[in-house]
């Protein structure tokens, strides 16, 4: 355990560090940013607790991930001020995908978030975060400038920031856009896979918006490919500079 002085800095950084993340950390997190070993590291969190007591927030432990939390009695007076609120977690995740490949083909996104995400475009775009722009036989969806706005986002960095540590944020190469790059566009989502009368009637409640068509290509193939890999050599340029200067340009 460092001496008393040096373990008082240390609390003061793990209680920033914990603050500015506003989500679980684990003690591997926590030791990369106050190198000490991981046993001090939980004495001093411990130790911390306590002085919670008389806060609005305190100090709690899952599995060994620790996160500052507001408590109960508080949260309904404060939790207005948090945007991500507004969003349940599922709608956040889809609302990262369209973010993060903006602009998107709409069947993309039902093909990795599954068929719920017609509901949650729905509801992006009542919200003017997002919007739909008909091409061909089906829909581009993009992000808005209110969604850059409601979010105090202004670059690709911070966008990466937010929803990295929001843990949002796309990780897999299918859920990013780099799987098969250069190759033919993914095939749209299968239009039905045994939903229940419920959800079904759900979804056609939302067609008037959201609903697409399938994505067969107007274009000889070989016309389409050579587009998809001129479209593929332009994003690996510069891969999220299409989504904010597409922003700009309509606001």
């Amino acid at each position: 355990m460092p001496d008393k002085k040096d373990a008082d800095e240390k609390r003061k950084i793990l209680e920033a560090a914990l603050f500015i993340a506003a989500r679980p950390m684990s003690l591997a997190e926590l030791y990369n940013i106050v190198k000490i070993p991981k046993p001090d590291i939980k004495k001093i969190l411990e130790l911390m607790k306590p002085h919670y007591d008389d806060h609005g927030v305190r100090l709690i432990e899952r599995d060994e991930h620790y996160e500052l939390q507001i408590k109960d009695a508080y949260v309904k007076h404060v939790e207005h001020l948090a945007p991500e609120r507004d969003f349940s977690r599922a709608t956040m995740q889809t609302l990262s995908l369209i973010a993060f490949r903006s602009p998107v083909k709409q069947s993309e996104i039902v093909e990795i978030r599954g068929n719920r995400a017609y509901n949650h475009i729905k509801e992006l775009l009542s919200k003017g975060l997002v919007r739909s722009e008909p091409k061909g036989h089906t829909n581009i969806l993009h992000i808005t400038k209110k969604f850059l706005e409601y979010f105090n986002i202004s670059s690709q960095e911070e966008l990466k920031t937010y929803f990295a540590r929001e843990g949002l944020a796309p990780t897999s190469s299918k859920e990013t856009g780099a799987e098969g790059a250069g190759e033919e566009e993914h095939k749209p989502a299968p239009e039905s896979n045994g939903y229940s009368d419920a959800s079904e009637k759900e979804r056609n409640s939302t067609s008037n918006v959201v609903q697409e068509t399938s994505d067969t290509p107007d274009e000889p193939e070989q016309n389409s490919k050579s587009k998809a890999k001129k479209k593929s050599a332009r994003a690996s340029e510069n891969p999220h500079k299409s989504m904010f200067s597409d922003v700009l340009e309509r606001s």
